[in-house]
């Protein structure tokens, strides 16, 4: 073993078996450090207990490699081994590659569907501890870490403790973190489930808001939540909001399960989803018939059956128009047709309408051009698709008077009287 003394960072080769490759992060009690397992040639991370933390400490870390060597879940960190060297209890783990969620808040705050997807996996995570007889205690940031594809991993058990066993905690001693703890931690009372759901409730509300809840000194932090209820923001999804308030109520009786957290959770991440896939459903761009190659013969000239079938097509979208305008009739000369005044530049049209020319309002008769392939839907800050503008089809708009119609009615229709053609 190479190490500069007794109650530093080990270094060199620990236990005759990990090569030690750097620091990764330290608590109250232990180190925690990379290293390689040379017998079998894997990443590990090493936690390592700090000499003269205490027996109480001492019993804790062994309660941590004791409770995590029972679970077996993807959101919890795997313990692969626990022992003693130099007089110092170590426990080897999972090495997860990736920041812990704290440090991932101090670049800057997640949307509410990124907030409510880690949500559900951190909800059935804890689901899963709870039915094993175990509750947390400390659920914050500092012990989220992200995993490969922004996975949580719910680590540091070192003061978790089974339902109905106070045998670590003395009485009227609180443990945990100050920011993070339930109103029940506070006055004294034995954590329960709830109490890591109520955390759990003030982490989502971090990561939502990019601060603390209840900062400042950990007796003014703890005191705090004693006086008033956290401060759920608005503008977030309305389920959203109604599961962060009912996780974070004072009376634990009245939270919900973690079990019922993932599946709210679940579905406000589903809802953010279907938002998205929606906007992304966009019509397809208009296709234009290319005109002929300048190279390609010319067309063969009409012959007079083939003007008669022209003749007679003519004639029948004629009808056809007729009866659509309903109050046409036939031999009436087609309506002429005035052009609508136009309006000084950056000035008001007849309508009231500016005359900047508007993308989304197409002319008369001409087909509203589609978003180009690969054009995303806006977003805003929260990750929810913004609505796009109307097309056509879509419901009723608002649109500039049609170029065709000098009254600016919007019909289409001439409303100068035309007098049928006299037979000489």
């Amino acid at each position: 073993m190479t190490t500069a003394n007794a109650s530093s960072t080990p270094v060199g080769l620990f236990a005759n078996r990990y090569r030690v490759q750097g620091h990764l992060g330290s608590g109250g009690a232990a180190e925690v450090v990379r290293a390689v397992d040379e017998r079998l040639e894997r990443p590990v991370a090493l936690k390592v207990f700090r000499a003269g933390a205490g027996a109480e400490a001492a019993e804790r870390f062994a309660l941590e490699g004791r409770t995590l060597a029972r679970l077996r879940h993807p959101g919890l960190v795997q313990v692969y081994d626990y022992g003693h060297w130099d007089e110092r209890p170590f426990l080897v783990l999972e090495l997860i590659e990736g920041p812990t969620l704290r440090d991932v808040l101090r670049r800057e705050p997640l949307s509410p569907s990124a907030a409510a997807r880690l949500g559900t996996r951190l909800a059935n995570t804890l689901s899963f501890v709870h039915g094993h007889g175990i509750v947390h205690r400390d659920v914050k940031p500092a012990n989220i870490l992200i995993g490969a594809g922004g996975a949580p991993r719910l680590a540091d058990f070192g003061v978790a403790r089974l339902t109905g066993d106070a045998a670590v905690t003395r009485t009227g001693f609180v443990v945990g973190t100050p920011a993070y703890l339930a109103p029940e931690q506070i006055r004294g009372r034995q954590a329960q489930p709830a109490a890591d759901v109520y955390a759990l409730g003030l982490v989502l509300l971090e990561c939502l808001t990019g601060r603390r809840e209840y900062g400042g000194a950990p007796l003014e932090a703890a005191a705090a939540r004693l006086h008033r209820a956290p401060a759920v923001p608005g503008g977030l999804p309305a389920l959203l909001r109604q599961v962060l308030r009912r996780m974070t109520l004072t009376d634990p009786r009245q939270r919900p399960s973690a079990i019922e957290c993932a599946e709210v959770l679940g579905e406000v991440m589903s809802a953010a989803g279907a938002v998205r896939t929606q906007a992304l459903h966009l019509p397809a761009p208009l296709v234009r018939p290319e005109p002929p190659h300048p190279t390609s013969a010319p067309a063969a000239p009409p012959t007079p059956a083939r003007r008669r079938r022209g003749v007679s097509l003519a004639a029948a979208t004629v009808l056809g128009l007729a009866a659509l305008a309903g109050g046409s009739t036939l031999g009436a000369a087609p309506p002429a047709v005035t052009p609508a005044p136009a309006a000084p530049a950056g000035g008001p049209d007849p309508a009231g309408s500016t005359s900047t020319p508007r993308a989304d309002v197409p002319a008369a008769g001409v087909p509203a051009a589609a978003p180009s392939a690969g054009t995303a839907p806006a977003t805003d800050t929260s990750g929810s698709a913004l609505p796009s503008a109307p097309t056509a089809g879509s419901g009723p708009a608002t649109h500039a008077p049609s170029k065709n119609n000098a009254n600016g009615n919007g019909n289409g229709n001439q409303t100068t009287p035309v007098k049928a053609k006299r037979k000489h």
